[in-house]
């Protein structure tokens, strides 16, 4: 029994004989997830008004964060009694790798640029109207919301379905559940909900199983958004200290062409990953 301890690792397949208490524990996490998330709804109902809506802007994922990443440290409490910790994984949003992974996200959407700028004639100028206290609450709302979305898609629930289906059916069935989240609260289009949306939630899962921890796909995804606020797409005009300038609104065709660009980024930096994985299942 010592040796098997030792052995086993992350994502490690649950034994038939404790499938159902697995199954069981993944449903509590749900339950309790969906509470905190309606919960987080019902606060953020009661943020006023007269507040600027840059501060109520981002109400929801700074409610969420704390009590979905309360609960996630309590289940793995609860679990440390029957699952070693070679295969458990680091519920803590913020890890010492932070600064590196941030930068990878960084070097990511870097990459998509060069062939914005030279294919889609991408340029920027300077911001007048910018405001510190809009950049920096948004900067904040950014880490917030991506922190939000590592800990309800890339957290407990993710690691418990690794254990019970697979890393990659899991892969799949969370990816679904991230195109759904972005159409329906994020408000996106359905082909960048697939592209960008199907391809980062993989990224992202595949850096949570080699990591085995939430604080490097947080960094990564922040990296990746706050890159994106700035160069590409701005969350809020006073929030940015660029502007960004296309010389005509993009095509159908050249905006599937962007879409298809920023796939195959997405897709490299998941290639990368798993080639140099240490503990992927």
């Amino acid at each position: 029994m010592r040796t098997e301890m030792v052995t086993r690792h992350f994502g490690t397949p649950v034994v038939l004989r404790l499938r159902a208490s697995e199954w069981k524990r993944l449903g509590v996490f749900l339950a309790w997830g969906v509470a905190a998330f309606l919960l987080a709804v019902v606060g953020t109902a009661f943020v006023p008004r007269s507040l600027p809506d840059v501060f109520r802007r981002w109400a929801h994922p700074n409610i969420f964060v704390p009590l979905c990443l309360t609960l996630t440290v309590l289940m793995l409490r609860r679990d440390a009694h029957v699952i070693p910790v070679s295969e458990r994984f680091n519920p803590w949003p913020v890890a010492r790798s932070s600064a590196g992974w941030f930068a990878a996200g960084v070097a990511l959407l870097a990459a998509t640029l060069p062939v914005f700028v030279l294919a889609f004639g991408l340029r920027w100028s300077t911001n007048g109207a910018s405001s510190g206290t809009a950049l920096t609450m948004t900067l904040w709302g950014i880490f917030m919301t991506a922190a939000a979305e590592e800990i309800g898609f890339r957290g407990y629930a993710f690691w418990r379905l690794i254990r019970l289906v697979g890393f990659w059916p899991a892969q799949a069935l969370v990816a679904g559940l991230f195109i759904v989240s972005h159409l329906t609260f994020g408000g996106y289009a359905l082909l960048p909900a697939l592209v960008g949306t199907v391809l980062g939630s993989v990224l992202f899962g595949a850096v949570f199983a080699r990591t085995h921890s939430l604080a490097a796909p947080i960094a990564l995804h922040t990296g990746w958004n706050v890159s994106q606020h700035f160069l590409l797409s701005p969350l809020d005009p006073t929030a940015t200290l660029l502007l960004v300038r296309f010389p005509h609104a993009p095509s159908p065709l050249e905006y599937a062409l962007m879409l298809a660009w920023v796939g195959l980024v997405l897709v490299a930096g998941t290639v990368v990953v798993l080639r140099f994985r240490s503990k992927v299942v």
